[in-house]
């Protein structure tokens, strides 16, 4: 770990010239993010699920960065209703170990879901779900922290250096389950008839640097999350959709 943290708190310091605008870095930054990308390419007047969607802040990207996707229904499922979900177009509340989301048998084009793996037991259930309330051809989105992220520094280890407070190992957010492998995941997919499109770490070098020049100038810690998350390669994705026509 010291190699890591060493590298990690010089990068910190590090003086940064950006390369987009400071005020410009969020828009940029999210339009070419997998997860952005996967709402953006749906077909027209797709209807999707965001599962485990927390305050509900994933409904902006209807609207926000361009293009605009008013055309897609957003439907939410969470523990506890977010600030956004109101802005949804219809919306659950669930402990998912405990009850399973019903909205009505409906079935949905695609089913995404960012950081909610890790917080459930039964990962296999939970994309065997997906698949049987995928239309044919419908796509699923999954990300969640990759394999390094647990031998990163912890929060604590780097608040002392200067960081916001972020979630910087594993481990420091303690309503983490076990972190499933990619491999796991992929065994997982395939087995529920799902056909694999895309999987990769998220790394974009260069927005690794203007994040940070982001929270230097804006004290965003947010901003400061991403680009560790980004310097880091914590986050990994997958993406893949149900054959045409699915023997239910």
């Amino acid at each position: 770990m010291g190699n890591e943290f060493e590298s990690i708190t010089q990068w910190f310091g590090r003086k940064i010239e950006p390369v987009h605008p400071v005020e410009e870095v969020l828009e940029r930054y999210h339009a070419q993010h997998p997860r952005a990308i996967f709402l953006k390419t749906l077909p027209a007047n797709a209807s999707m699920l965001d599962v485990g969607a927390g305050d509900g802040g994933f409904e902006v990207f209807r609207h926000w960065p361009l293009p605009k996707r008013l055309d897609i229904k957003l439907f939410a499922y969470s523990l506890e209703k977010g600030a956004g979900f109101d802005r949804y177009d219809g919306y659950e509340l669930g402990n998912w170990d405990q009850r399973l989301p019903e909205f009505g048998g409906r079935e949905f084009d695609a089913i995404y879901s960012s950081h909610f793996i890790e917080h459930i037991e039964d990962r296999s259930g939970y994309i065997n779900w997906c698949a049987s309330r995928l239309k044919p051809n419908g796509r699923i989105y999954i990300e969640w922290p990759a394999h390094e992220s647990q031998f990163c520094p912890t929060s604590q280890e780097l608040l002392k250096v200067g960081f916001a407070h972020i979630t910087a190992n594993f481990y420091d957010d303690r309503t983490h389950k076990d972190l499933p492998s990619r491999a796991d995941i992929l065994h997982h997919l395939e087995n529920a008839g799902l056909i694999v499109d895309a999987q990769a770490v998220i790394r974009m070098p260069v927005f690794e640097n203007d994040l940070l020049a982001h929270y230097r100038e804006t004290g965003d810690a947010v901003s400061l999350q991403f680009a560790y998350w980004l310097r880091t390669g914590w986050c990994q994705f997958v993406t893949a959709h149900a054959p045409r026509a699915v023997s239910r």
